[in-house]
């Protein structure tokens, strides 16, 4: 019975760090004794190993600044996608006391990492998969069927390595196993790929040459953007993307990056085979360190998995793709607002969040961003911050307001060539060219779209209610997929929009003090693994002015100056048979 309230402790507890379809932390051998039920009565797991010789790495161009023949493509090629055959029968099931497990290790020699893909992930509606690396200090924790949306393809994002286990649990289950899995393909890693709780390890060291770029976490005004950008793995490449909202501002996640990221085989078309593998797509959140000087590592990240894609363009190397299981409100994630401009943005306050050599959220600040010489199509960029790596392509250039306004194709600036730039395709090219509005904008209302910020959800209306009665309005986010429930102090009434994104609210009865509360708002997604999100925000009922108390005459005895300084609540004890009336119309009789 113990594993059985460890195995929901967890899933409760691990959310709390931030949730999605999955959620990758760093752990340790003593910690994930207690993280995976009925570890301890599990004695053996059977081992399948699979042949890999790796690829060897492509040789970058030596560059030659604006000169298209010389540039980089800024995609990382990391890893060889191999064909494989695991299955459930590959694996050994063991009985414990509060159900069955099973577990399957598998090794690919030679692989400094790996990642792979479930052609059938058929876990039943109460089992738990866990997956771990070979030293037990990286879990992706209390996988359940119900965190998904979509089923066909769902990828597992690198693992630094060359061995994983997989772990399903099923909980009171003392009869046959229920779920079933399939892997067809496995991404095993020629080049190292980053993972959580990497920094400084011998598999990372070979990378710290780009550490001359600033983690994303040095300047916190920038954070709103990074919360919209993702590392993104498809075919054993690595890119950068951005969530970016829509006109609606409703979340439904659309994902800019690079069409060259997606066009694998650099044919300038994306063919059927290239639309099929993006089912199977990971883009991974939050993946920042959590120290500005670089000291500490990734403590946690949230990945999904699987996209269609909705709009590209060659000619401004753009692609628009859409998450097929995409994050909840409660995810931590926000949507990137853009501009149609077609003016250049400001040089020296521009930046671009992403993920260089597959490593952790960095950003780079250009000095200049210009119209590219050889096409329009383009901005150059040039950095007094950093620089852009492979590994970057696809991320966006945000100009001063924070607007993405293009996306990375590739360039010329390196480690060695820090003064050299880079070329991005043009938000507003793509908007007609690309059909971006068909997507963003179908009613074409918007020259340019705000962010919409979901890390925190905000109650946006009045912190003052008017005593007099005068109605407000409090709203959040109109997020697809979504049910809201609202709850007011009892000092409030509920005018309308109960059960909306926005609700009318009004003063209750005649206030005696000065009363405040919290209206509250919980929002409840279809989508995610954190599908819940309860929002507070404080209010307080106004109090008149005390010279706004009228003294109306009804007698003879009344006071004949037509104000009189009151208190609210307190009694007045002169001139019986007169009424105290607010300007507003509030009544206290004397």
């Amino acid at each position: 019975m113990k594993y059985f309230l460890w195995a929901n402790l967890i899933c409760l507890l691990l959310p709390m760090l931030g949730s999605a379809q999955v959620l990758r932390i760093i752990t340790s051998p003593t910690q994930i004794t207690s993280q995976l039920p009925a570890y301890s009565q599990v004695s053996s797991i059977t081992s399948k190993t699979i042949s890999y010789t790796p690829s060897t790495p492509p040789t970058p161009p030596t560059p030659i600044d604006e000169d298209s023949t010389a540039e980089e493509s800024k995609v990382y090629k990391y890893a060889d996608v191999l064909s494989v055959n695991i299955g459930i029968a590959d694996g050994n099931i063991t009985s414990v006391s509060s159900g069955k497990v099973w577990t399957l290790k598998i090794n690919v020699p030679n692989a400094s990492n790996i990642g792979f893909i479930f052609s059938q992930i058929n876990l039943s509606p109460t089992a738990e998969l866990y997956i771990f690396n070979e030293s037990k200090t990286v879990l992706d924790s209390c996988i359940k069927i119900s965190h998904f949306t979509y089923t066909t393809g769902v990828g597992v994002f690198p693992f630094t390595g060359n061995s994983i286990t997989l772990y399903i649990y099923e909980p009171n289950n003392f009869g046959t196993l229920h779920s079933s899995i399939s892997i067809q393909k496995l991404e095993a890693g020629y080049q190292p790929v980053e993972d959580v709780g990497d920094y400084n390890t011998s598999m990372m060291s070979s990378q710290r040459s780009i550490s001359f770029i600033p983690h994303v976490i040095c300047d916190p005004s920038k954070m709103q953007s990074a919360r919209a950008v993702a590392r993104f793995v498809y075919n054993g490449v690595l890119g950068t993307g951005t969530l970016v909202n829509n006109e609606q501002n409703n979340g439904r996640a659309f994902f800019l990056t690079g069409f060259h990221v997606v066009d694998k085989n650099n044919n300038n078309t994306i063919d059927a085979a290239e639309i099929t593998a993006l089912q199977s797509a990971r883009f991974e959140f939050s993946f920042w360190n959590t120290s500005c000087s670089g000291s500490g590592s990734v403590n946690h990240a949230l990945s999904f998995s699987g996209a269609m894609l909705r709009a590209h363009n060659e000619g401004t190397d753009m692609v628009l793709l859409e998450l097929l299981n995409p994050p909840g409100v409660g995810d931590g994630v926000n949507y990137a607002g853009w501009n149609r401009s077609t003016s250049a943005p400001t040089g020296n306050a521009s930046y671009i969040i992403h993920h260089a050599d597959g490593e952790s959220m960095r950003l780079t600040k250009t000095s200049t961003v210009k119209n590219w010489f050889w096409n329009n199509n383009y901005w150059t960029a040039h950095y007094n911050s950093g620089v852009v790596m492979p590994g970057s392509s696809g991320s966006a250039l945000f100009n001063q307001n924070g607007s993405i306004v293009g996306t990375l194709r590739s360039g010329w600036s390196s480690c060695t060539f820090t003064d050299f730039g880079d070329r991005y395709g043009k938000f507003n090219v793509s908007w007609t060219a690309g059909e971006l509005q068909t997507w963003l904008s179908p009613n074409n209302n918007h020259q340019a779209a705000n962010t919409l910020v979901l890390a925190p959800v905000a109650i946006s209306g009045p912190a003052v209610v008017p005593c007099e009665g005068t109605p407000v309005t409090y709203s959040v986010p109109n997020l697809l997929g979504c049910t809201i429930t609202w709850v007011v102090p009892n000092t409030l009434n509920i005018v309308s929009g109960q059960g909306t994104s926005s609700i009318v609210a009004a003063k209750n009865g005649t206030p005696t003090s000065q009363p405040s509360g919290f209206i509250t708002v919980t929002i409840t997604d279809s989508k995610g693994r954190s599908r819940s999100a309860t929002v507070n925000k404080t209010v307080t009922i106004s109090f008149p002015d005390v010279d706004q108390l009228q003294l109306v005459k009804s007698g003879p005895t009344c006071l004949s100056a037509p104000y009189q300084a009151i208190s609210l609540g307190s009694s007045y004890n002169g001139n019986t048979g007169c009424n105290l009336k607010y300007n507003s119309g509030i009544t206290e009789v004397e």
